[in-house]
């Protein structure tokens, strides 16, 4: 039969195949098991708990199990590998506001399942979602639609009371081999706030899940997820600007070219 060549051929369809049944299969766990905690479970944590921060508390723990179970799942089913440097620095926060660069749909999912306190700014259109939509409203989740000082108040409120606020400077997924661009919103909001700063970088290989990817384009082979729990700035020190515009430019350009620096080095 002339040296069969192609002998890891078969494998690597089969595993193809697994991977991608076990994504499709993911996304329904995900989307479905969000709409019945959302009518049976936060219900029911809102008619025990009746104090609004504390049952927000335990909807958001809720959460951060159900995630880290879903990370968990997403492993055993050989559809991603992952790797975390720093996680005692990622439990162990209290009032942080955490940033990190956002290369996949995954990110949240991730960085919720390794911090227990965490906090998150959400798209507007996510509260009307079918699925997530009561997830995020019971959780408390902060709207990014807010007027400026009520958004403001509402991310000081989250570190005031110890939750980490996660934010992503891109303000949307980054493109594989586009140069990261941030926006200047996160850094407004770590000067104003005088936020201690997480920096947590973000490396999958190879790329899944990107901007514009639908579910089923997946990678030839299992995606390796690195996290990486680096610097922590203090937002308290204006930096060496008088005027926050131009510190908060500077904050911008520093942590644009971090996370560049450590993306490349990855």
């Amino acid at each position: 039969m002339g040296g069969w060549s192609g002998g890891g051929v078969v494998p690597n369809i089969i595993n193809y195949g697994w991977r991608l049944a076990g994504t499709g299969l993911a996304f329904a766990c995900f989307f479905g098991g969000g709409l019945i905690l959302a009518v049976t479970v936060f219900p029911l944590i809102a008619s025990i708990q009746r104090n609004r921060a504390r049952r927000v508390r335990a909807t958001q723990i809720v959460i951060h199990r159900s995630f880290k179970f879903f990370v968990a799942m997403l492993e055993m089913l050989g559809i991603i590998k992952l790797d975390v440097t720093g996680v005692e620095v990622l439990r162990d926060g209290g009032g942080r506001l955490v940033i990190a660069n956002h290369p996949t749909l995954l990110d949240v999912v991730i960085l919720m399942s390794l911090i227990p306190r965490a906090q998150c700014i959400v798209k507007a259109e996510l509260w009307r979602n079918r699925c997530l939509g009561g997830v995020v409203r019971w959780a408390g989740y902060i709207r990014n639609d807010l007027e400026p000082e009520a958004l403001l108040g509402a991310c000081r409120q989250a570190m005031a009371e110890g939750r980490d606020l996660i934010i992503f400077p891109e303000g949307t997924r980054s493109r594989p081999g586009e140069e990261l661009q941030f926006r200047r919103g996160f850094a407004n909001i770590a000067l104003l706030a005088e936020a201690e700063i997480q920096l947590v970088t973000i490396d999958c290989r190879p790329i899944m899940l990107s901007k514009g990817d639908p579910w089923w384009k997946i990678p030839p082979r299992r995606s390796h997820f690195r996290v990486t729990a680096g610097e922590r700035l203090d937002a308290a020190n204006p930096l060496e600007y008088q005027y926050r515009s131009l510190a908060a430019r500077q904050l911008v350009r520093r942590l644009q070219a971090y996370f560049t620096e450590q993306l490349e080095l990855g």
